[in-house]
């Protein structure tokens, strides 16, 4: 399984600290997820994907990367392939337009699925699939449904951040219940996905915590944001100033982080209003076969 991180902030801020210098850091993840990496941002109005094949902590292009950009919101993932080959055009992030997407998970039975995704998606983006992963379908088939919702295909223009959360979280469960109905194991879905103006995030099989809250900040003398509500002990009803998405706890010295339980769905808009879905009353998490499961290393707070 792969490892992703989703990073949201008011004021504009440097990646390196949770790619290459936290504790527990992505390159440090990557030790166990090597078949690939990428770092997605925003610039103005663009969003950039930066890709590779090699494991980042080895990727001198990762740590370079690392240390140079920033960017109000980050779209990073490490991979361990179990669907589709190790090269470069199956690392994640995906991104169409401003559209930057990653997934932590497989979709069991894909070859006998793919049939459907394809008559799912929009013939439009079929041409744009290069690779050969569940998840780079996924991302497609996601985008088709926003469009047909008059969603912008291209997140050009802004849209409410609710409703792209609800279309999200009702294509998941949809793709939940298909494999069931077809006698397939129950796909593991843990999915980011953001334009940089909204990001969602949702989990299903795998851990996914959010930190919005910190127990320490290095730049907190030199932050320009005025109100710093992220340094209260617990996180605040009214807009939060930052939020971090990982698939494993990094820098537990500085982050407060939180577990989301399986089947939820998170949506931070434009305004850093936070909304957690909570799973649907019968939701059961689907199971992780043995021979996917990796150890967890995070460190425990």
């Amino acid at each position: 399984m792969c490892r992703m991180f989703g990073f949201r902030s008011a004021v504009p801020s440097g990646a390196h600290r949770s790619l290459i210098a936290a504790e527990n850091a992505l390159a440090d993840q990557s030790q166990k997820h090597p078949d690939g990496w990428g770092i997605g941002w925003f610039v103005d109005e663009d969003a950039y994907v930066i890709k590779s094949s090699n494991a980042a902590h080895a990727c001198a292009r990762f740590e370079r990367a690392s240390h140079r950009l920033t960017s109000h919101t980050f779209l990073v993932h490490v991979r361990r392939a179990t669907v589709g080959v190790v090269d470069h055009v199956n690392a994640h992030p995906f991104r169409f337009g401003r559209w930057l997407f990653a997934h932590n998970g497989t979709i069991f039975g894909f070859e006998e699925l793919r049939a459907w995704f394809e008559s799912q998606i929009d013939p439009k983006f079929l041409p744009l699939i290069l690779g050969d992963t569940d998840s780079e379908h996924l991302f497609f088939f996601l985008l088709t449904r926003l469009d047909a919702a008059g969603i912008d295909r291209t997140g050009r223009v802004p849209a409410t951040a609710d409703q792209i959360g609800a279309i999200v979280r009702k294509s998941l469960i949809e793709i939940d219940s298909l494999a069931l109905s077809h006698g397939i194991d129950r796909p593991i879905l843990n999915v980011l996905l953001t334009d940089g103006r909204t990001m969602v995030g949702h989990k299903a099989g795998m851990p996914l915590y959010l930190s919005t809250q910190k127990r320490f900040c290095a730049d907190f003398e030199t932050c320009p944001e005025p109100t710093k509500v992220c340094m209260e002990a617990v996180r605040p009803d009214a807009p939060v100033n930052h939020l971090l998405l990982a698939s494993e706890r990094i820098a537990v010295d500085q982050n407060i982080w939180e577990e989301l339980d399986d089947g939820t769905t998170l949506v931070l808009d434009n305004d850093f209003k936070l909304t957690i879905n909570a799973p649907p009353g019968d939701w059961e998490a689907p199971i992780l076969p043995e021979h996917l499961r990796v150890d967890y290393q995070a460190p425990t707070p």
